[in-house]
């Protein structure tokens, strides 16, 4: 057997190893000695557990215990990277957990772990790479907050005949889901530097949030395509929530990030973006492009698919900070672009819902 290698370890620590192999030889090993034997060798990479010829349980508990105490030590050294001041700490992409990395080409501005509320939500006053993200979608979930108070407080003036509760039903919905989606994503990138659990629980809302935005424009719209052909909306109504339910049932996953989950979770996002267009270009067909614009506003509805199109083809190319790493760190990265066109969508949608309303109040009936 080869000799032991004790290098620099205590008096103890070979006082105890020493110990532990003469008894080993005698047959009779002590637990005391063994788990003392484990917790000294753990404590110090210079001995091999191997070279000692230890029974394979107690090498598996050494491996374990080393484990275990790496895990701890880079826990520690993300403590001292911890702001305990009142502002949080701004950093390059080399400095900040790998939980936070998800774009290579930003190269400073990145929030440090706060592990604070009050620290994260000072944020907002800020300058880093998510204060575009935060701040296009607070101002877009406030503005369709007040648009949605403001035109129930006119609704109200009109006459039970003029405004039926269906369009109380479409524009109730479609603001709500927006509202709700991009308060959602404002908080998720306001608290996705909090810590780690933190991270995860917020990018999980606000993907639901997206499901809830599809949903309710999804609705919104076929309420109007379809307006007098109800078994043809509350068909397509019922393939929506099918789609919506389906992409949040896909977040119960807590795996994180599997190829197979991030496959299924895109079919599943698919399948709801086919849903809630299908019904527009059913109806559109039928129609003809002319009418479709006069009727239900289906230019609008184009322009929304395109603004998606264009911000969700910047978010998955990087672009353009993949062309100039480190100069759209604060300012224009893919992701704010894509936050950007968002907004612009959604303000598409509820102006071709207000064609729709409009030709609604024009040609009573069916």
């Amino acid at each position: 057997m080869a000799a032991p290698r004790l290098g620099a370890a205590p008096a103890e620590t070979n006082l105890i190893l020493l110990l532990y192999l003469d008894t080993r030889r005698r047959g009779a090993v002590s637990e005391a000695v063994k788990d003392a034997s484990i917790s000294l060798m753990a404590a110090h990479s210079s001995v091999d557990a191997e070279s000692l010829d230890m029974p394979k349980d107690v090498h598996q508990r050494v491996s374990t215990t080393s484990s275990q105490d790496s895990e701890l030590s880079n826990e520690s050294s993300d403590d001292k990277h911890t702001n305990s001041g009142y502002w949080p700490l701004i950093a390059t992409k080399d400095q900040i957990p790998a939980w936070l990395r998800d774009n290579d080409f930003i190269i400073t501005g990145h929030p440090m772990p706060t592990y604070s509320y009050a620290r994260s939500f000072r944020l907002w006053r800020c300058l880093h790479m998510e204060t575009m993200n935060i701040w296009t979608h607070l101002l877009g979930s406030a503005g369709f907050v007040v648009l949605g108070l403001s035109g129930y407080a006119l609704g109200r003036t009109w006459t039970s005949s003029t405004l039926t509760p269906g369009d109380r039903f479409a524009f109730g919905l479609s603001l709500t889901s927006a509202a709700l989606c991009f308060g959602l994503s404002t908080t998720f990138h306001t608290l996705r530097s909090h810590s780690y659990h933190v991270h995860h629980f917020w990018g999980k809302m606000d993907i639901f949030g997206i499901c809830i935005l599809a949903l309710g424009g999804g609705m919104s719209a076929t309420y109007y395509a379809w307006t007098c052909q109800t078994r043809i909306r509350n068909m397509y109504w019922a393939l929506n929530a099918c789609a919506a339910a389906a992409a949040g049932a896909s977040l119960s996953d807590t795996g994180g990030g599997g190829s197979k989950m991030r496959t299924l979770r895109g079919s599943v996002f698919t399948l709801l973006a086919i849903s809630a267009m299908l019904p527009i270009v059913h109806r559109s067909g039928n129609l003809g492009w002319t009418e479709s614009c006069r009727q239900f506003g289906v230019q609008w509805f184009l322009g929304e698919v395109l603004a998606l199109l264009v911000g969700v083809s910047l978010f998955v190319g990087r672009v353009p900070e993949r062309f100039a790493p480190g100069s759209f760190d604060i300012w224009f990265h893919s992701h704010q672009l894509f936050h950007t066109f968002a907004v612009i969508g959604t303000v598409f949608h509820v102006v071709g819902l207000n064609v729709g309303l409009q030709y609604k109040l024009a040609n009573p009936g069916c």
